[in-house]
């Protein structure tokens, strides 16, 4: 059964259209959005949720604040639980879920990348946040080193301890400061591929991203919003400012990662960058 079908037998006098279709689980939570019109229900909902998918805690989720991405929750039914352990294709990730960012949308993005990393690439992770692509990276293929950068000191002490948890201290080092001065100054010319995954900014941090690559070039993978429908526009947008920069610029490909909002898609471009 599905969870929208179980709500509407158990919640009498409201249309199934305004209840939501799914939760998010990560660890022993569910995470879940709601309309507007079922706010008022909200307690009644989470009950049933902690039910139907047998975990600890439900928790709304309002959205996220600020340039570090921290996420609103708010806790609906069950217990508190803060620190959770996530695991997913032979990867574990421990993080404290009200505090930080873990989308659980991005989890084919996750492997697709550390698929494409070949033996012995040097990778610089731009927003390296919790180890989401640093750590599939490193177990899943055979780097020989990925630079993770992480502003956040909250964000950085749990990638430290993920590196740890996954046995990859020896090919991934964590780095706590500003990703684009580490990228530019630190990391100048050292990297094979760079991953820009984040949005609302990735743009300024591209200049830093493309000085990061090797002499040679290497592959960026940018990350952002992209208003539907003209995601194409957005793509040339961006391979354009590099070029602009004083980049030969090769475009691999891009993919929508998942929906963000009813107006915006998350998407990632892949391509070829090197200076001219």
């Amino acid at each position: 059964m599905r969870l929208k079908d179980y709500l509407a037998q158990n919640i009498r006098d409201v249309p199934a259209e305004y209840l939501p279709s799914h939760a998010k689980l990560i660890g022993r939570v569910a995470l879940v959005r709601l309309r507007e019109e079922v706010e008022g229900l909200k307690r009644e909902i989470g009950a049933l949720i902690l039910r139907f998918y047998n975990v600890q805690a439900v928790y709304l989720v309002r959205g996220v604040e600020g340039v570090e991405r921290r996420p609103i929750l708010e806790l609906i039914a069950g217990e508190p639980i803060r620190e959770i352990t996530h695991r997913e294709y032979g990867c574990v990730f421990r993080l404290d879920i009200t505090r930080l960012m873990f989308c659980l949308g991005n989890s084919f993005e996750r492997l697709r990348l550390a698929g494409l990393v070949s033996d012995g690439e040097i990778v610089v992770d731009m927003f390296a946040g919790v180890g989401q692509f640093t750590i599939p990276i490193t177990v899943l293929a055979n780097p020989k080193k990925v630079y993770a950068i992480e502003i956040n000191p909250e964000a950085y002490a749990y990638l430290t301890e993920n590196i740890r948890l996954n046995g990859v201290e020896d090919k991934a080092q964590p780095i706590l400061g500003d990703c684009r001065r580490v990228a530019e100054k630190e990391l100048h010319g050292a990297a094979d591929r760079v991953i820009m995954g984040y949005f609302w900014g990735t743009i300024e941090a591209l200049g830093p991203a493309l000085s990061a690559l090797k002499p040679e070039g290497g592959i960026v993978h940018f990350h952002d919003l992209a208003r539907r429908g003209s995601e194409r526009e957005f793509i040339e947008d961006v391979l354009e400012r590099a070029r602009r920069m004083g980049y030969r610029v090769e475009p691999i490909g891009w993919r929508r990662v998942k929906s963000y909002s009813r107006t915006r898609n998350h998407v990632v471009i892949d391509f070829f960058a090197m200076r001219v």
